[in-house]
């Protein structure tokens, strides 16, 4: 696969971005992220963002342009309670239990992106995939040297293509648990994205991430 769009790569808090190239120039790149699959994250970073999820940039250097964000929120799983009938557990609390996890809520790539990477006659298929094992799980790596929690969580566009993508990544949805390491959750979404609406609910384990990075 031909691609060529790494070697001026930068990444950083969005914060620190605009302190970097000044705000003015900051906010004109981010007036030219497009995502129109999900105008939701397309217009995320100039209209919704008000500084309470702040978002992690990507973006090229040479070229003046974002590649992509991603924000991270601290959430929560919780499991239903074990059924008092079944022996196996028949010492357990009938209570709810919590599986502390963080939330990829935002992760879009920006088409303007995508299409000059085309342009210039690379691939741009690797794209997300690299913006998420160099600069998301090295994030999640960071955080959880500090903090506990077992797993990423998202809620993927229902679309079989972006699906498909986060299972590229390493993502599984409840369907795809055959092992069932993810007990029954009791209304997952309620929980986390305010978009989450009709979007699939897909978990990662934290301990496969810091195993790819190794």
């Amino acid at each position: 696969m031909k691609m060529g769009f790494k070697e001026n790569i930068r990444f950083a808090f969005i914060d620190e971005f605009a302190n970097e190239i000044g705000k003015e120039k900051a906010y004109r790149m981010m007036s030219n992220f497009k995502c129109e699959r999900v105008p939701a994250l397309e217009y995320f970073l100039t209209r919704d963002y008000n500084g309470r999820i702040k978002p992690y940039i990507v973006w090229d250097d040479s070229k003046n342009i974002i590649v992509a964000y991603f924000t991270l929120i601290t959430t929560c799983m919780i499991l239903k309670p074990y059924e008092k009938t079944d022996p196996e557990h028949t010492k357990e609390k009938d209570v709810e239990k919590i599986i502390s996890c963080i939330e990829l809520e935002h992760f879009a790539l920006n088409d303007v992106y995508l299409k000059l990477v085309n342009e210039d006659g690379y691939s741009n298929s690797g794209i997300g995939n690299y913006v998420f094992k160099e600069y998301i799980s090295t994030v999640i790596a960071v955080l959880v040297s500090e903090v506990n929690f077992f797993y990423l969580i998202l809620h993927a566009y229902n679309n079989d293509k972006v699906i498909n993508a986060y299972r590229n990544m390493g993502f599984e949805t409840m369907e795809d648990d055959a092992e069932a390491v993810i007990p029954t959750l009791s209304d997952v979404r309620a929980l986390h994205s305010d978009y989450a609406g009709d979007c699939k609910f897909m978990f990662r384990d934290v301990e496969s991430i810091l195993t790819d990075l190794d």
